[in-house]
């Protein structure tokens, strides 16, 4: 078991928090809040550091770049936005996509970012400067997730429907589409989808409130691990590719050893969905975010 001891609550927004990650080197947390603004952290003492202001709408998602020194952020006002992160600056606006934008990621290298759309498609972007490289517009369904694998050749996407498409990033060649998840209607809305360190496995969490496990390389249906009571809205795996991390609906984080798909420790405290959550680079905290406006962090290392 892992113990979900608190170790601190960031407050400040006006309404949900709905994304939150890591800088590559643990130190600081960007949480994206449908207040409209952007808030950074010190990992080590909670203290706010600064908010990013320019959205007029909600903000759904952020990233760091692998250096750390660029965040991208996204939401309803249909552009993905580059921000300096040492000084707080508003570098570049990418625009193109013409519904909201979902969710945005970085690749490995850092010369590139996908963004995923309520449009339906998902683009990839050159983050020197700025110009569209690509459009992948397979889905059929408005696209809540794209994650690349950490070599950079793999990007997949999950999506309203109950389908994740995995891509091939040099070429927009779909190579798999992985099907399985069964919502509470006919669809599966596929939140969030994540890769594993090693890029061999795929997690994904969905509306039926089950998290299924994906082999990469083949797109074969690896494992179904449940437990939640309500939709899964986001899953992270821990550094070390032994443990994921869930939210959902139901107020919870679970964590879960990848290997068996047993549940290890819930984490309670929320009062309002957990719409987001992210290890630390060392594995040793997690961060969450929520529909009650706060950013949770959690000592994850094991009792």
């Amino acid at each position: 078991m892992r113990n979900g001891k608190r170790v601190r609550t960031l407050t400040g927004y006006t309404s949900q928090v709905h994304s939150v990650a890591f800088s590559p080197d643990g130190n600081t947390i960007a949480s994206g809040s449908l207040d409209d603004t952007i808030r950074l952290w010190d990992a080590r003492n909670g203290k706010h550091i600064r908010t990013f202001t320019g959205h007029t709408a909600w903000i759904y998602s952020v990233a760091f770049s692998p250096d750390g020194n660029t965040l991208a952020s996204a939401g309803n006002e249909r552009t993905i936005r580059l921000w300096d992160v040492r000084n707080g600056s508003h570098l570049r606006t990418l625009i193109g996509h013409t519904s909201w934008v979902s969710s945005v990621s970085f690749s490995p290298d850092g010369n590139t970012i996908a963004s995923g759309s309520y449009d339906k498609t998902i683009r990839l972007w050159d983050i020197r400067n700025g110009k569209h490289i690509r459009t992948l517009e397979e889905q059929t369904s408005s696209v809540k997730s794209v994650s690349f694998s950490p070599d950079g050749n793999t990007l997949a996407s999950g999506s309203d429907g109950d389908t994740i498409i995995l891509w091939d990033v040099s070429t927009g060649r779909l190579l798999h589409t992985l099907t399985g998840h069964n919502g509470f209607g006919n669809t599966g809305l596929n939140y969030n989808v994540a890769f594993s360190p090693d890029g061999n496995i795929l997690a994904s969490g969905s509306l039926d409130g089950t998290i299924h496990l994906w082999v990469v390389r083949n797109g074969t249906h690896l494992s179904t691990i449940t437990g939640h009571t309500s939709t899964v809205h986001r899953v992270s795996f821990s550094p070390d590719g032994t443990t994921l991390a869930s939210g959902s609906v139901d107020h919870t984080i679970r964590l879960w050893d990848v290997r068996t798909g047993k549940h290890l420790s819930t984490f309670t405290g929320h009062t309002g969905s957990v719409n987001s959550v992210s290890f630390s680079p060392d594995g040793t905290t997690l961060a969450s975010g929520s529909a009650d406006g706060t950013v949770l962090l959690w000592e994850t290392s094991p009792e």
